[in-house]
């Protein structure tokens, strides 16, 4: 709680509210969207039957969708919208979590009669880049 973090937000536009410890009931709205998320994600991993183990990467793809939704909050608007870009998220490239995915092998890789392609199962988006995070079993 330094002044130089109390003025970094109040330069943010950041109200700044602490509550009392061990209280999640005072801030209802982020408990609301971590149940939300975990919601999500316990519903993508037992939809595709996957091990437990993979709930991290659930929550992280539930994340990545959630933040390019409209929300009734910002009136239509998306948080990846109004907060990052300024421009509508392109959605094309999103896919099912866990879904069939097909990982290319690099020709370095590869002799005369290798796969070119690995079979792999799709569990979340890079943050980094335009690529996938992809599980090959």
């Amino acid at each position: 709680m330094s002044k130089e973090f109390n003025a970094f937000l109040a330069d943010c536009g950041i109200k700044h509210q602490c509550k009392v410890p061990y209280t999640p009931q005072q801030n209802g709205i982020v408990e609301r969207k971590n149940r939300s998320l975990m919601e999500m994600a316990r519903c993508m991993v037992k939809s595709q039957a996957m091990p437990h183990t993979f709930w991290l990467e659930a929550v992280m793809c539930a994340a990545y969708v959630l933040n390019r939704c409209p929300t009734k909050a910002l009136k239509s608007v998306t948080p990846y919208e109004s907060s990052w870009h300024g421009r509508k998220p392109y959605v094309a490239h999103l896919r099912v979590f866990g879904c069939l995915a097909y990982a290319l092998v690099p020709e370095q890789h590869c002799r005369k009669l290798d796969d070119k392609v690995v079979k792999c199962i799709f569990v979340g988006y890079n943050a980094e880049s335009k690529g996938y995070h992809l599980y090959h079993p």
